[in-house]
């Protein structure tokens, strides 16, 4: 990613000073300033939103009960909430480009024996009880990396709540007034609901792209109307190439797979029936030996899609957003984010904040750094893995 106003020598209470004099200034007081820049610190430290784990972290030279009665008194300030999180969002939204990414993604935070925290919800008949977390995540143009440009929380009891999908378009709607309009929106459909994806798609004053898999409202193309897949289905693509695509093994250690694949794609002007609004809709298809040929509609606000470089470019940078996504989630797994022990939702919701902070100091510092080895690839992956073609050995 870029480089904001981080500097590789920097502390995280040196970050935290300057997140400070940009943009919070005397807003949250003395007492504010030493309980951010003190959780800042235990949570980097730590690696957990625990406050008795965070609260001995700090090492303080009085009673660790007094250190988290503190912390947990001043972690109940929304103020001090709203500050941090937009300052995050408008210092990361200040390297926002024409062309960044804006990964948008969503899981659930369960808390499997909870039962008195405010607004808890059940997710589900086969689910643990808890929250719903989006997240944005901003990746600019050939940057090696991504950082975590804005996080909420909810759940079906929160005041005012109407659905995920509403939720989802505030967040995306805030994003967009801190950036001036800049940036497009990749939608995640693994963690996306379709019901989301739909009403971001039919809310197309955003730019964004997004698998229309299931998408269900009718398109017109050439005056006949169609669903996104059957569409896809029907139309020739422009251009191809060869991709290799890395399978994961299962967890308990298998050996992944590199699969070949002829990847074809073209680009052609629809119109959704429902809104009338143009998008373009890009038929990506691929085949190879076993499975045979697979079709994908993707609907799109870009234009200028008609040729190779700018077509292919686009397929690339999208098929990439599972790259960063992967990463993501097992960088934030290492906060252990389930592990909070705190009764009220404005708390729950700072402490997400500040381990988004924590995350975002620590990419843009150099400190974590995301991991090269990319799902699609030009090239055959290297490594010890099963391979859907032959390989020559280099050894041999």
């Amino acid at each position: 990613m870029q480089k904001m106003a981080v500097d590789d020598a920097l502390s995280i209470r040196e970050f935290f000073e300057s997140l400070h004099e940009n943009h919070m200034g005397d807003r949250i007081g003395r007492v504010g300033y030493k309980f951010l820049a003190d959780m800042l610190d235990g949570i980097h430290q730590t690696r957990s939103v625990n406050l008795t784990t965070i609260a001995r972290g700090l090492n303080e030279k009085i009673r660790l009960h007094a250190t988290h009665k503190r912390l947990s008194r001043n972690l109940d300030d929304e103020n001090i909430l709203n500050i941090l999180s937009n300052t995050l969002l408008y210092e990361g939204a200040a390297a926002v480009q024409a062309d960044t990414k804006l990964i948008i993604t969503m899981h659930d935070l369960n808390k499997k024996y909870a039962s008195k925290i405010e607004y808890l919800s059940e997710l589900g008949e086969e689910q643990d009880s808890g929250f719903r977390v989006c997240e944005v995540l901003a990746v600019n143009h050939k940057a090696e990396s991504y950082y975590p440009l804005h996080a909420s929380i909810w759940s079906d009891q929160i005041p005012g709540f109407i659905d995920d999908a509403t939720e989802v378009i505030k967040v995306i709607e805030k994003v967009f007034e801190a950036t001036n309009n800049k940036g497009m929106l990749f939608l995640d459909d693994l963690t996306l609901p379709n019901n989301v994806i739909t009403q971001i798609i039919l809310q197309s004053r955003f730019n964004f792209i997004s698998m229309a898999n299931y998408f269900a409202p009718e398109i017109e193309f050439e005056e006949e109307i169609y669903s996104a897949s059957s569409l896809a289905d029907k139309l020739e693509t422009t251009y191809g190439k060869m991709m290799f695509k890395y399978v994961p093994g299962d967890p308990v250690g298998s050996m992944g797979t590199d699969v070949d694949l002829f990847v074809h794609a073209g680009a052609f002007p629809v119109k959704l029936v429902k809104t009338g609004e143009t998008l373009r809709l890009i038929t990506l298809k691929n085949r190879n030996r076993f499975v045979g040929e697979v079709s994908v509609p993707i609907l799109t606000t870009a234009k200028n899609l008609k040729s190779r470089k700018n077509l292919m470019g686009l397929v690339d940078s999208y098929l990439s957003k599972n790259d960063v996504l992967l990463q993501h989630r097992y960088y934030r797994e290492q906060f252990d984010l389930s592990g909070f022990r705190v009764l009220k939702f404005s708390r729950l919701n700072l402490l997400i904040t500040l381990v988004q902070a924590v995350m975002f100091y620590e990419i843009s510092s150099g400190s974590y750094i995301m991991k090269k080895t990319p799902l699609f690839s030009k090239e055959p992956h290297e490594g010890n893995m099963k391979r859907t073609y032959y390989k020559p050995d280099k050894n041999a």
